[in-house]
């Protein structure tokens, strides 16, 4: 028993000096904004972080009944549309966000995965390319949840950098997910850290 204790004692004390050794501008982020003690549950359509699937899915259910939202593709998704009547946010150009909830082994929402395209998308349509969709996802996310700005990380998906806002427990990443979706992530950082 003492030499498990030991053990982990030494692990965590590399694991420590590892971390502030490679600390990064996102790494001391992190820190800050955990240590500030800062809560924030909120996410859109007034679902929050910490209750049960069971009430996402009633929300959904009452969203829906609102035509707020409705199935997004294959019943994995729910489906909003982002125009000049969404009470999300007003893009320039209509946007399609899908959107789903990350739960834990309790089934309690620790987040939301979304996905966004521009509505009448195309290869050939330059101004609705992938670029274009993650500065504006990015955008969107900054006008819903003030706060930190977007950090550049040190990571690539399918070749374009993964950026991350941080505030308070609340982590929110986005990237190129293809050459039509920007994947982007809400997470409760209390909840990954574990």
């Amino acid at each position: 028993m003492k030499y498990d204790n030991y053990l982990k004692l030494l692990i965590s004390f590399y694991m420590f000096f590892f971390y502030t050794s490679c600390n990064s501008d996102y790494d001391r982020l992190v820190k800050q904004e955990i240590a500030s003690g800062k809560v924030y549950k909120e996410l859109i359509f007034d679902l929050k972080m910490g209750q049960t699937q069971k009430q996402f899915f009633t929300d959904c259910w009452e969203l829906n009944k609102k035509k707020l939202i409705n199935q997004g593709p294959n019943n994995k998704f729910v489906r909003h549309v982002l125009d000049s009547v969404s009470p999300i946010y007003n893009p320039k150009n209509n946007m399609e966000l899908l959107f789903y909830g990350i739960f834990n082994e309790k089934k309690i929402l620790t987040g939301l995965k979304m996905r966004i395209s521009f509505l009448g998308w195309d290869p050939t349509v330059k101004g609705l390319q992938k670029e274009f969709l993650l500065e504006e996802g990015m955008k969107m996310m900054e006008q819903i949840f003030p706060g930190n700005k977007f950090l550049k990380l040190n990571k690539e998906v399918n070749n374009s950098p993964i950026m991350a806002k941080v505030d308070g427990n609340r982590l929110i990443s986005a990237y190129v997910y293809d050459n039509r979706f920007v994947e982007l992530k809400i997470e409760d950082l209390n909840s990954k850290l574990k």
